[in-house]
């Protein structure tokens, strides 16, 4: 046999070998694209029959137009789902390849305590379904954020990072846990470190009151709360912190108290403003005649406001000249009232008045 004739007969036997493979389920091709329309991608695979890509096996997302994605003439690699179809075409996944791969990476996530971020597709009974490249991961209601959800048809539709918090491989299932709460309190945390070194006692800081209780409001400085206590609000008394604050109110605030440890702040607005007692008996000399209002009673007396921080006692002997039993027959709580200072008492901050030394 001719040098040339063998040497075609080897190209043939090689082709025929090359076309001659066994193809099986779940191995690993590469092809190129010959062809496409919108439903499908057919591959030569260099095997005896070509191979087709279906659409719902190229990405684990919804593609309205294959054409889109995929070029005649691109190298796609895939695995094998069936050796021959009703046509006679070998059936390719580009999601099967990647599936594998994507539990690999989840599981090495959940060793390395690294994020991962996955995509909501429903919300269950208990919480939310959601997926990484169409691995299925389990959201529980507890661990989406770090307050409790109401609606978490929210959440669905919606992309974000998690922590695998479980990872529990079985013959027949693997079930995997994952937490958003996890995530958000390590961001929480860090913030908050940074925000606590920045601060100090002393300082003078602006804050948006954000909620408001019986015993004071809490205002967020620098993105983290801090206690205004309703006697810190004002040198004056005060019955319910609604009458000088509102959710939103923008306000200047001192740093009192700073606990870098356990994350309290200690607030004052009357701290801004000098002590309305320092200067008193400059303010309300001794037998000076004075206009204040009646705030309140006591059995013994009646209580005058001054000015706000500063009250002074009218002892029931010293309201009339008349006999009364109790303030309130002689005095009404507004009304202004004319005094005359009897007694200054700086340091058990106390001033005494008269009413009938006026009269």
């Amino acid at each position: 046999m001719k040098e040339e004739n063998v040497k075609d007969f080897n190209e043939q036997l090689a082709y025929m070998d090359q076309f001659d493979k066994q193809i099986v389920v779940g191995e690993v091709v590469k092809g190129e694209v010959i062809s496409i329309n919108e439903k499908e991608a057919f591959l030569n695979i260099g095997y005896k029959a070509d191979a087709i890509l279906p659409a719902a096996e190229v990405t684990f997302e919804s593609v309205p137009n294959l054409k889109d994605i995929i070029k005649v003439g691109d190298i796609i690699e895939a695995k094998v789902i069936s050796r021959r179809n009703e046509d006679g075409y070998v059936v390719l996944s580009k999601i099967e390849l990647e599936r594998g791969s994507a539990y690999n990476y989840i599981k090495e996530a959940f060793n390395e305590k690294k994020p991962v971020s996955v995509s909501v597709k429903e919300a269950v009974k208990g919480g939310l379904v959601a997926t990484y490249k169409g691995i299925r991961i389990f959201i529980p209601a507890s661990h989406i954020e770090l307050y409790h959800v109401d609606n978490l048809n929210d959440y669905v539709g919606k992309i974000f990072d998690i922590q695998i918090v479980e990872f529990n491989e079985s013959k027949r299932n693997t079930r995997i846990i994952g937490s958003r709460r996890d995530l958000l309190k390590a961001e929480k945390d860090k913030f908050e470190e940074e925000v606590f070194n920045k601060l100090e006692k002393d300082m003078i800081v602006e804050g948006e009151v954000q909620r408001i209780t019986s015993f004071g409001a809490f205002v967020d400085v620098m993105g983290v709360d801090g206690l205004l206590h309703v006697s810190e609000l004002s040198w004056g008394r005060i019955s319910k912190v609604t009458d000088v604050l509102k959710v939103g109110d923008v306000i200047k605030v001192k740093i009192l108290d700073i606990n870098k440890e356990t994350k309290k702040i200690s607030l004052s607005q009357k701290a801004l403003t000098s002590d309305p007692w320092s200067n008193v008996e400059v303010k309300y000399p001794l037998d000076s005649v004075v206009l204040g209002k009646v705030v309140r009673f006591a059995d013994f007396g009646a209580f005058v406001e001054l000015e706000p921080g500063v009250d002074a006692l009218v002892h029931i002997s010293e309201i009339s000249h008349k006999r009364i039993n109790k303030p309130s027959e002689a005095l009404e709580i507004g009304q202004q009232v004319k005094a005359k200072i009897i007694d200054v008492d700086i340091e058990n901050k106390k001033i005494g008045l008269s009413i009938k030394a006026v009269e």
